[in-house]
């Protein structure tokens, strides 16, 4: 009866080890998939300054160039620099602003599907926690309650026999204890 109690030891333990091994496998891809994530943010991130610096050097550029092709070719230069000024004279520069702004209204979506996202794996992160304290207690519950059994048996085999169990001697004055 002991090497079956010593083998269902050594089993429960077995089990808690993979699941220990396992816990640590998934929380290394956690990290992985969550320094991939990173990465990918950051390359977009440096994508999009790099786009953002070469359209201002390029609207720089052809801002100087027609200025100065102005001033050379036009003799009324006032009424041109009014029109430069005026927001709704560039449909090229409205087009910029409108891509721009879809494309900051696609980043907040994203960043709000993110952590929606984010949310959702800690809700089930905190399940999954709360369901293995739940298998553990009940784990040890149900240990407790082998023991217990195996107490009353050990401790009904010992009374009708005499009063001498494991080199003690049965305490009849003190309720349900052993004297050594």
């Amino acid at each position: 009866m002991q090497s079956k109690y010593q083998q269902k030891l050594k089993r429960e333990e077995s089990v808690r080890i993979k699941k220990q091994v396992e816990e640590a496998r998934i929380q290394q891809m956690k990290a992985v998939q969550r320094q991939k994530s990173n990465k990918l943010e950051e390359k977009k991130r440096l994508q999009e300054n790099l786009r953002r610096e070469a359209f201002r050097e390029h609207q720089q550029y052809k801002t100087a160039e027609f200025l100065s092709r102005l001033d050379t070719e036009s003799p009324d230069r006032s009424t041109c620099q009014k029109a430069l000024h005026d927001p709704q004279s560039s449909t090229w520069a409205r087009s910029w602003a409108y891509k721009d702004s879809l494309k900051e209204e696609e980043n907040k979506k994203l960043q709000k599907m993110k952590e929606e996202q984010r949310q959702k794996s800690e809700l089930l992160e905190f399940n999954r926690q709360q369901q293995e304290e739940e298998r553990t207690k009940t784990h040890q519950a149900e240990h407790k309650r082998v023991n217990n059994a195996f107490l009353d048996r050990l401790q009904g085999k010992s009374q009708p026999g005499g009063f001498e169990h494991f080199g003690g001697h049965w305490n009849m004055n003190s309720g349900n204890s052993w004297d050594v």
